[in-house]
């Protein structure tokens, strides 16, 4: 088995109560009534628990930070900072989406576009490609009907070079759309939603392994 070495940053969208450094507090809430905000936090500790324990078990060598533990919110540039302070190699930015009403579905990622002065573009493309088929094939086991919308290009202030630092491969995904009925069963109130969230947590370390330096 190929060993990996690197420093991994994970970043729970949103926190808090007021809007900071471009962050707003929370974006999206679920029937139920569940904040994107605590999702993202508990998906962090869920995938940071995940590499952890595969990096023991396979022997590569792994260092995770997350930019939050708490309901705290940063901006947007203090969040990338964070890698930049870490020498990270990865730096994974966690969100959910909402449809306002349009009934959307499905798992997308997002880069920063070359044009928005992003010099790793190809780099952050294959990063995020690994993210998104990793979540979407896991979330499309436990629901058929989740989508996979790809990666994107977004203008994303959280995944600026500048503040990330040079050579930090970055992305940013979006679960799925929790003010979804079904998708709310899937990841929050179901009777199987934290075995989903824990095959999520999963994929998403698989992947963030897969994706770091060889040792």
């Amino acid at each position: 088995m190929t060993q990996r070495r690197g420093t991994i940053v994970l970043d729970p969208g949103h926190g808090g109560t007021v809007k900071v450094g471009g962050s707003s507090p929370n974006n999206a809430t679920s029937p139920s009534g569940v904040l994107e905000k605590n999702i993202t936090l508990q998906m962090a500790f869920l995938t940071r628990d995940a590499v952890q324990r595969r990096a023991q078990a396979e022997g590569h060598d792994v260092r995770i930070v997350l930019t939050r533990e708490s309901d705290v919110n940063l901006g947007l540039a203090q969040r990338a900072q964070v890698a930049q302070a870490h020498g990270a190699n990865l730096f994974l930015s966690i969100h959910c989406n909402a449809s306002d009403g349009h009934n959307a579905r499905g798992v997308e990622t997002l880069v920063r576009p070359t044009a928005a002065d992003n010099p790793n573009h190809a780099d952050d493309a294959a990063f995020a490609t690994t993210i998104q088929n990793a979540v979407f094939m896991t979330i499309k086991k436990a629901d058929p009907a989740t989508k996979n919308r790809g990666v994107k290009e977004q203008q994303l202030g959280v995944l600026r070079d500048h503040d990330l630092g040079p050579n930090v491969r970055a992305c940013l995904v979006e679960l799925e759309f929790i003010d979804i009925p079904a998708v709310d069963a899937l990841l929050n109130v179901g009777p199987a939603h934290g075995k989903t969230r824990a095959e999520i947590a999963d994929a998403l370390a698989g992947a963030l392994i897969e994706s770091l330096p060889v040792a």
